[in-house]
């Protein structure tokens, strides 16, 4: 059996020259993507380095570098890199983007000779093509300049769509508290619950969190904060009760989270 790192690799070098479209296949899609990168804005000062950790094809980096930071973009596929490169050919040359094309442990080993970032920004669902969390949760806490950011979009493992599948209950017996398989085909992917991340990351304490969907419900979780922020509309007044209700973390197909190292 291949390593997760080969297959993920091998399938994202394929796909690189139509992700953009391939992922304009969810109409929530773009909605999840300009939260995400809106909730990064809000969270971390313009003028900072990120470390946009599987940068894919540059979405994201292009946006942030539009915004003001300086993006250092890494990702396991060379063919995705090579799309950013081209789409973001000029911040290359100004040095507002630096990207690195490396196999999975060689970033774990060799960490990049990159200025040490702010903040790891990491956007739809990287993460969950990563069984064991931990090792690169430590690799971010030595490297990130204090205090230190982590803002990651992940697969919600309580969406009502997981939760329905058989799947989902037989990987529940064998792996009750997680990583659990959720699909072997086209790479393996692994579902991460909150407890279980929030282990890995032992170095970080939870900040806020947020649910994606038909719209986005962000929570912050500091005992200063209690800051509730939405971005896009409900659609129904049905769907906007439920999202006030607990039984807003079986609707979003993915979850934000926001982790900082500082106490």
């Amino acid at each position: 059996m291949e390593p997760d790192f080969v297959q993920n690799a091998a399938f994202h070098n394929d796909l690189a020259a139509h992700y953009d479209v391939h992922l304009r296949s969810s109409p929530y899609n773009d909605l999840a993507r300009e939260a995400f990168r809106d909730l990064v804005a809000r969270l971390v000062p313009a003028g900072s380095t990120l470390l946009d950790f599987g940068c894919g094809t540059g979405l994201d980096a292009f946006d942030y570098a539009q915004r003001g930071y300086r993006v250092l973009a890494y990702d396991n596929s060379p063919g995705m890199v090579a799309q950013l490169e081209a789409r973001c050919g000029a911040q290359i040359a100004s040095g507002t983007v630096a990207t690195c094309a490396a196999d999975y442990p060689s970033f774990l080993d060799r960490f990049p000779a990159w200025t040490a970032p702010d903040a790891v920004v990491s956007n739809f669902a990287v993460l969950n093509s990563i069984r064991d969390l931990s090792p690169l949760f430590e690799i971010f806490a030595r490297q990130l300049r204090p205090p230190g950011w982590i803002i990651v979009s992940i697969l919600n493992p309580l969406h009502w769509a997981k939760v329905k599948a058989p799947g989902w209950w037989r990987e529940a017996w064998r792996s009750p508290t997680g990583p659990r398989l959720f699909s072997a085909r086209p790479y393996r992917t692994y579902l991460h619950f909150l407890p279980a991340v929030l282990k890995a990351a032992r170095r970080f304490h939870l900040v806020g969190r947020a649910n994606a969907g038909m719209f986005v419900r962000y929570d912050a979780v500091a005992a200063a904060g209690k800051e509730r922020l939405w971005w896009g509309d409900a659609g129904s007044p049905t769907a906007h009760v439920l999202w006030r209700t607990p039984a807003f973390r079986l609707l979003g197909h993915f979850t934000f989270l926001a982790l900082r190292r500082d106490p």
